[in-house]
């Protein structure tokens, strides 16, 4: 069901804290009510797809030591996926700006070149031949 309209609307930062120390299971509830209404207002051809990450992600919350060990899990849960989508780029020459051969183009460092510059000091209007 896709209506166009923002998928879901946070409550002010005071409101979730205050979720956070009283109730936290009305927190969970709305985390959870969220992102169902997200997931429901994506298309329909990425639902699936985003169910599934859900999945992952909830399955990395619960089995995590503390929030914060599920919260560097998922970063890096991100990461892969990022770097996993770059190397398909890569892969596909979609990153390559007209190299003739992505995939030698992805394995070779780019080549650098800079011109080094002698930098004076100056000091009440004279200049002292020194480096720095």
């Amino acid at each position: 069901m896709n209506d166009n309209r923002p998928a879901a609307i946070l409550p002010p930062h005071e409101v979730l804290a205050k979720l956070a120390s009283e109730d936290p299971e009305a927190l969970e509830a709305l985390r959870r009510e969220l992102i169902e209404r997200y997931i429901a207002g994506a298309p329909e051809e990425v639902q699936l797809r985003l169910r599934q990450l859900q999945f992952r992600i909830d399955g990395i919350r619960k089995t995590s030591a503390s929030p914060l060990a599920a919260s560097q899990r998922i970063h890096a849960l991100m990461w892969e996926s990022f770097v996993q989508l770059k190397e398909e780029l890569h892969r596909f020459g979609l990153l390559n700006r007209g190299n003739s051969s992505p995939l030698a183009a992805s394995r070779a460092p780019p080549k650098r070149s800079a011109a080094v510059i002698s930098l004076t000091i100056r000091r009440s209007g004279a200049s002292v031949g020194g480096r720095l």
